[in-house]
C-alpha cells in the first residue's frame, strides 16, 4: 500500500521528474541557455528541498548534481524490471519504469514514448487511447492506473536511495513517514538479495546510540559479533563492501573525525532496523551490543591514547548500559564500562560525572550478586577517588576501607594499590602520621610481590606506590625533623627505582617527572628542573586537550622559571591560567 505521505507527495515528486526530464532533453539537443534555465528549476524543486549540494554553488551547479543523481536512480529503478517487460495489465509496474526510464534518463517527451518503447516493452502497448494508457501507467493523468502502483513506489524509494547515497539529508519530523516508508523499501530489498550482514550490521547501529561510531570498531572488535557479521569484522574487504552497498542506499552516513572515519544511521532511520525485531531479539541485540563495546574499547582509562576512543564511545555506552538496566541483563558488562567509563572522567578533569558513573557502576555489581570480590573492590576504590574528588578525602574513607575489609590481607599488587589510596586519602584529610604508616605498608608488599614476579603490571603497580609516597615524603619531611635535602635526595632515588620498573612512557611517567622536579628544585637544581618540566609539558600538550597534569607541569614551571628570573614565567603563568579556564569549562 502506498503510504499516505507519498500519496500526497507524489505531485511534487512528478513534476520534479518531469523538471529532470526537461533538463536532459535541452542537453541532448546542445541547447546550454535553455538547460542552465531548467537547471535552475530543478535546483529549486520542492520534490529536491532535502537533497544535495546547497552552500557554495551555485542553482545550476546544485541542480546538474541532482539530475545526475536523479537519473542514476531511475535507471536504478528500471533495472528492478526484466530485462524485457511484458505488455499485459500483469506487467503494468515493469511498464511504468520502462516509460519513465525512457522519458527521464534518455529525455523522450511523453507524446513519443508509444513509439520508443519497442523493445523494452512486448508486446508493446498500443491502441487509439495509446498516449492516455502511458499517462495512466506513468501516475500522469487524474486516474492512474492501480496495478502500475508497485512500479511507481519503486521509482520513488530508488530515486530516493540515489540522492540520499553518501550524502547528508536535510530531515526534520515533517517527514518521519516518509523515512519510515524508505526504510521499510530499502530493509525488504536487503531481504530479498539475502544480504544478512548489511541487515545484522544496522541492526546493530540501531542498538547503539544515535550516535556516529568509529569504524575502527568494527573491524577490531569483531569477535562477539554474530556469524554473518563478524565475517565482515573479519576483513576489511568484506566490510568495505558492505558499507559502500549501504552507503549507496542512503541508509548509512558517514562522516571524518581528524584522521578517523565514523559512521551512524541517518537520525530519521535510527532506531527503525531494531524496531522491527521481537521483544526477545532486541534483548539478544542488546547483550550482543554490550560485549561488543566491550571489547572495541581498552581497558586501561587512566591511558591518555584511549581518550579519543572513549570520548566517542560515552554516548554508546550511557544507552547500552541503560538498556542493561531496563533488561536485568548483562549487569556485569554494563557495571565494568561504567567503571571504566568513571576513570575516564576523573583521570582527565577530575569531572563530576566520574562520581556519578563510579556510584552507577556499583549499583550495577550489586544488582549482578557481586559475583568476584576482587572486581568489587576496585569499583570501590574507584569509587572513592571519585568521592574524594568531589564530596571531600573525609567521605572517601568508608568506600576505600570497605575494599580494604573485602581484600583482607592478600599480597598481591591490587591489594599494594587499595592500601596505597588509603594512605592517599588519609593524608588529604590532614592524617599524615596514619597515611606515612599506611604508604610504608604498600610499599613493602608492592616491592615483595614485583621481587616474585617481574611482572609488568606489577612494576607499574609499585611505580604509583614509589609516586605517591614520593609526596607525601616532599609535603611533610620538616615535620619530621628530616632536612629537606635529606628527603629530595631519598625522593630521587626512589624515583629513579619507579622509572627502572615500569616501562618507558607507560601508566605513571608523567607523574614522576612533576615528582623528580619538585625533588630537584629542593635541592636547588633549578636548571635541572626547568629541562624535566619542559618536557613534561610539551609531553602534556601532545594529548590535544586540557588536563589538571598540564595546569600542575605548567604552574610549576613558572615557579621555577621565576626562581631562575626568567621571564618566561609571566607567559607560562597566562598559559597556566588558560588551561584553568579550559578545565572549568569542559
Amino acid at each position: 500500500m502506498v503510504p499516505a505521505a507519498f500519496a500526497a507527495t507524489w505531485q511534487d515528486f512528478r513534476s520534479g521528474l518531469r523538471q529532470v526530464h526537461t533538463a536532459v532533453a535541452y542537453a541532448l539537443c546542445d541547447d546550454r541557455d535553455g538547460e542552465n534555465e531548467a537547471l535552475r528549476a530543478v535546483a529549486r524543486a520542492p520534490a529536491f528541498e532535502l537533497f544535495g549540494l546547497r552552500d557554495g554553488c551555485t542553482e545550476v551547479e546544485r541542480g546538474r548534481w541532482l539530475v545526475d543523481r536523479v537519473a542514476r536512480g531511475v535507471q536504478q529503478a528500471r533495472d528492478t524490471a526484466p530485462a524485457v517487460v511484458a505488455g499485459g495489465l500483469g506487467g503494468a509496474a515493469g511498464q511504468a519504469l520502462v516509460l519513465w526510464c525512457l522519458h527521464v534518463v534518455v529525455g523522450i517527451p511523453v507524446e513519443e514514448l508509444g513509439a520508443a518503447q519497442a523493445g523494452d516493452i512486448d508486446p508493446p502497448l498500443q491502441g487509439r487511447d495509446l498516449t492516455q494508457k502511458i499517462e495512466g501507467r506513468m501516475w500522469l493523468s487524474a486516474r492512474p492506473t492501480s496495478r502500475a502502483e508497485s512500479g511507481i513506489v519503486t521509482l520513488y524509494h530508488e530515486v530516493q536511495a540515489a540522492l540520499r547515497d553518501r550524502f547528508p539529508t536535510r530531515e526534520d519530523g515533517a517527514y518521519e513517514e516518509l523515512a519510515h516508508a524508505h526504510f521499510g523499501y530499502e530493509w525488504r530489498r536487503l531481504t530479498q538479495l539475502g544480504w544478512e550482514p548489511e541487515r545484522d550490521l544496522l541492526t546493530l547501529l540501531s542498538t547503539l546510540a544515535p550516535a556516529p561510531l568509529p569504524v575502527s570498531f568494527l573491524t577490531d572488535a569483531w569477535g562477539p559479533l554474530p556469524g554473518p557479521l563478524r565475517d565482515l569484522g573479519s576483513s576489511t574487504h568484506l566490510m568495505a563492501l558492505s558499507l559502500r552497498r549501504l552507503l549507496d542506499r542512503g541508509l548509512l552516513m558517514v562522516t571524518s573525525r581528524d584522521d578517523k572515519k565514523l559512521v551512524g544511521i541517518p537520525e530519521l532511520m535510527h532506531s527503525l532496523p531494531v524496531g522491527v525485531l521481537e521483544a526477545a531479539q532486541r534483548r539478544r541485540w542488546a547483550n550482543i551490543a554490550l560485549r561488543f563495546l566491550g571489547v572495541a574499547l581498552r581497558g586501561d582509562t587512566h591511558d591518555h591514547d584511549s581518550w579519543p576512543e572513549w570520548r566517542d564511545a560515552r554516548p554508546h555506552v550511557l544507552h547500552l548500559v541503560a538498556l542493561a538496566e531496563d533488561y536485568g541483563e548483562g549487569l556485569q558488562e554494563a557495571a565494568d564500562l561504567m567503571d571504566r567509563l568513571s576513570v575516564f572522567h576523573r583521570v582527565r578533569t577530575d569531572d563530576p560525572d566520574a562520581l556519578t558513573a563510579a556510584r552507577r557502576a556499583l549499583r550495577l555489581y550489586e544488582a549482578a550478586g557481586n559475583p568476584v570480590s576482587g572486581k568489587h573492590a576496585t569499583y570501590l576504590t574507584n569509587y572513592a577517588m571519585a568521592v574524594r574528588a568531589v564530596e571531600g578525602p573525609a567521605a572517601a574513607l568508608e568506600p576505600v576501607e570497605r575494599a580494604l575489609a573485602i581484600e583482607g590481607n592478600r599480597l598481591d599488587a591490587d591489594h599494594a594499590q587499595t592500601l596505597n589510596l588509603h594512605a592517599s586519602i588519609l593524608e588529604s584529610a590532614g592524617r599524615s602520621q596514619q597515611a606515612g604508616e599506611a604508604f610504608r605498608q604498600a610499599l613493602d608488599i608492592a616491592r615483595r610481590v614485583h621481587e616474585d614476579t617481574a611482572d609488568e603490571e606489577d612494576g607499574e603497580a609499585l611505580a604509583m606506590v614509589l609516586n605517591d609516597y614520593s609526596v607525601h615524603l616532599l609535603r611533610h619531611a620538616l615535620e619530621q625533623g628530616t632536612s629537606a635535602h635529606a628527603v629530595a635526595g631519598d625522593v630521587l632515588r626512589m624515583l629513579d627505582e619507579a622509572e627502572n620498573v615500569s616501562q618507558p612512557g607507560g601508566y605513571g611517567t608523567e607523574q614522576i617527572m612533576l615528582n623528580r622536579a619538585d625533588a630537584l628544585r629542593r635541592l636547588d637544581r633549578r636548571e635541572e628542573a626547568r629541562e624535566v618540566l619542559e618536557q613534561l609539558v610539551r609531553l602534556c600538550e601532545e594529548w590535544d586537550e586540557p588536563t589538571m597534569l598540564l595546569f600542575a607541569a605548567l604552574v610549576a614551571l613558572a615557579e621555577v622559571l621565576s626562581d631562575l628570573d626568567d621571564s618566561r614565567h609571566e607567559e607560562v603563568l597566562r598559559r597556566a591560567h588558560e588551561v584553568d579556564d579550559l578545565l572549568a569549562a569542559s
